[in-house]
């Protein structure tokens, strides 16, 4: 009887095992060292070579919220308003800790200004020295640790300028090297953090969609291998010219990126990468990493954007 019963529950218990075993919580990254010396992460073990797990974060999170400044200059918030400026820039830290597994009481938390409109900001960034910033909803200056910007007409866009800059400054502390597609998209995606009763989750960012739809149809959106190889100093020309292809391209390619836990751990690994101060170009990290190489990347990337993924993504 004993028997028989084991013999039909074995399965289940074997499928059960390996769902708990395959979870995210147990998810383990390895680490091995080449012959040519060069580094190598992935969340699949190789008995062909010596590995080590890399223990990024174990056990549960002991992040909790920060008490935020939030500064006005003649506009005053409701306390509604001011509730969810707090709210949004503890999501942010909420997701570099919980979901990138970054200790975040290693930075300082960000003290915001806001001005009553966009003349007043750009006067306070040339009287500051940063006169390059004056065509931007708003700016993150690390020497102060704070982040300013206006009331827009639509004043949900300052809020989403605020979670922006938060990424920025969150990645500029303890990302340093992260190149600046992988730091712009993030920042993106950070505008449509929202929280619920269930946890973190992103809201389809419309306006990203709408300009890599309108790149794609005319030819003009990069290639990913292209993507991957720009320099600073050409995303900081775009930028400066007023172009916004690229910034959303990367806010397209990160929610791509965040729509799967693959994908998600591939970030992950790519960030903690930058984060132990690896210089290597993005490419070569990315071909190494991702499942398939760069190749795989781009035809994965193609598929979604024919699909165009979930509106909402649960984290």
């Amino acid at each position: 009887m004993f028997k028989r019963l084991w013999k039909a529950a074995h399965p289940v218990l074997v499928f059960l095992l390996f769902v708990i075993l395959a979870s995210p919580g147990h998810a383990k990254i390895y680490k091995w060292v080449d012959e040519d010396g060069k580094v190598h992460f992935s969340d699949r073990q190789d008995h062909r070579v010596e590995q080590e797990v890399v223990n990024v974060k174990p056990g549960t999170s002991e992040w909790s919220r920060f008490d935020i400044t939030v500064k006005t200059v003649d506009v005053e918030l409701s306390e509604e308003e001011h509730q969810q400026i707090v709210d949004g820039v503890n999501h942010v830290y909420e997701f570099f800790d919980r979901v990138m597994s970054f200790d975040m009481y290693r930075t300082v938390p960000v003290n915001i200004l806001i001005f009553r409109g966009s003349s007043e900001y750009r006067n306070y960034l040339v009287q500051s020295n940063r006169g390059m910033a004056v065509a931007s909803y708003g700016v993150y200056i690390p020497s102060a640790h704070q982040i300013v910007t206006y009331v827009h007409e639509n004043r949900n866009r300052t809020f989403r300028t605020i979670k922006h800059e938060v990424s920025h400054a969150v990645v500029d502390t303890i990302v340093p090297y992260a190149p600046l597609w992988l730091n712009e998209g993030l920042a993106e995606q950070m505008e449509m953090l929202e929280r619920d009763e269930a946890g973190l989750y992103f809201e389809r960012h419309q306006e990203n969609r709408l300009l890599v739809d309108q790149a794609r149809a005319q030819g003009g959106l990069t290639d990913i291998d292209e993507f991957l190889k720009l320099p600073s100093n050409t995303w900081r020309h775009t930028e400066m010219a007023g172009h916004w292809g690229l910034r959303a391209q990367s806010g397209q390619f990160l929610y791509f990126l965040l729509s799967k836990p693959t994908g998600r751990n591939f970030v992950v690994r790519l960030m903690h990468n930058f984060n132990r101060g690896d210089r290597t170009l993005a490419y070569y990290l990315v071909d190494d990493n991702y499942i398939g190489g760069v190749s795989m990347l781009s035809l994965d990337w193609r598929r979604w954007l024919h699909e165009q993924g979930q509106g909402i993504i649960r984290l």
